[in-house]
């Protein structure tokens, strides 16, 4: 016949019987590992990305009154742009940008594009597009990483007017257009 304290003997403890002191160990174990776990979490977090999206926070909060002003006058230009990027080939990508305003096509215009990843700091391209006619611009570019990308485009002509647009494209195996609010497909 068997006693009552070896009938409550777990294959966990080495055969001896389960205490509350046992029991009491087991769980502090179990959660410090959780705690643990979930401290290695934060700091790999914390330790690879800072959390800041511009490093002038304040500053452009500040001005914030200009900034309203300047998107009226870009509104009543009536310009508007179209962004593609072409499929990868042995040379890089074709960033392709089309400008369009009230009456037709925009000519003569300096267009720069700066490419950055929406996370991650370091992975900046700019490039200078260079006029094709028909108010399309063009530049051959490399990607470090295929993905989502911004495409933070200016554009100005001689008198000084400048057109500002943030577009968005994927640089993956295929085509993909990317529209910025305000732009056309």
């Amino acid at each position: 016949m068997t006693s009552q304290a070896n009938a409550f003997k777990s294959p966990f403890t080495g055969g001896g019987p389960i205490t509350g002191r046992r029991v009491f160990m087991w769980l502090v174990a179990f959660f410090g590992v959780i705690f643990a776990v979930n401290m290695a979490f934060v700091y790999f977090a914390l330790d690879s990305w800072p959390g800041l999206t511009t490093k002038s926070a304040y500053e452009e909060g500040l001005a914030y009154n200009k900034t309203l002003d300047q998107a009226a006058q870009q509104d009543a230009l009536g310009w508007q742009s179209r962004v593609v990027l072409s499929a990868s080939t042995p040379r890089g990508r074709v960033l392709d940008v089309t400008l369009m305003g009230p009456e037709g096509p925009l000519h003569s215009l300096t267009v720069n594009a700066l490419l950055r990843r929406p996370l991650g700091e370091g992975r900046e391209t700019t490039v200078i597009l260079d006029g094709e006619g028909a108010g399309r611009y063009v530049a051959l570019l490399r990607l470090p990483v295929p993905g989502r990308w911004q495409v933070l485009l200016t554009a100005r002509d001689g008198s000084g007017r400048t057109y500002r647009m943030a577009h968005e494209v994927i640089a993956g195996g295929g085509r993909v257009d990317g529209v910025g609010a305000g732009g056309t497909k």
